[in-house]
């Protein structure tokens, strides 16, 4: 269904830019090209992930809806809107892993070397890293709803 993805992607976007402007106005204030740069991948990353969730919607629902008409290619066409979210989401958390695992190796190299300047490098690529992906699990969070079901804080 077209409009669960236009859905997702708009509330992606705006929510990319919400987060990702206020760290890049954090960044301004600061005057912190590195803070800018977190800002724009946040931003990224967020549109990103409204996106594939507004596939995945799509998909789900496709396959309902075909299921319950007993449409077969409507079940098929949401399957593969599916399959292709899962594929895509698996691709990216496979870079970040890469990504992450090289900024280590950074880091290691400036401290077998003792060359801070490959050390630091390596370490604000990982803050980077950290930054963006404490915000992308807070907003799934959000998302998700708060944790247990009473007001007092137990379940």
């Amino acid at each position: 269904m077209d409009f669960l993805k236009g859905f997702g992607k708009l509330a992606g976007d705006v929510t990319g830019l919400v987060l990702g402007g206020t760290v890049r106005v954090a960044g301004e204030l600061v005057n912190s090209n590195y803070i800018k740069e977190i800002g724009n991948d946040i931003e990224r990353v967020t549109a990103k992930t409204g996106e594939l969730a507004g596939q995945a919607a799509s998909g789900v629902w496709d396959v309902g809806a075909g299921l319950l008409t007993a449409d077969k290619q409507q079940a098929k066409t949401g399957l593969d809107e599916l399959g292709d979210a899962a594929a895509t989401t698996v691709k990216g958390v496979g870079h970040g892993i890469e990504y992450v695992v090289e900024s280590g190796k950074e880091m290691m190299t400036g401290i077998k070397e003792n060359d801070s300047e490959l050390l630091k490098e390596g370490a604000m690529k990982l803050g980077k890293a950290a930054a963006i992906t404490t915000i992308g699990i807070g907003l799934v969070d959000l998302v998700d709803g708060p944790d247990g079901t009473g007001s007092s804080g137990t379940a």
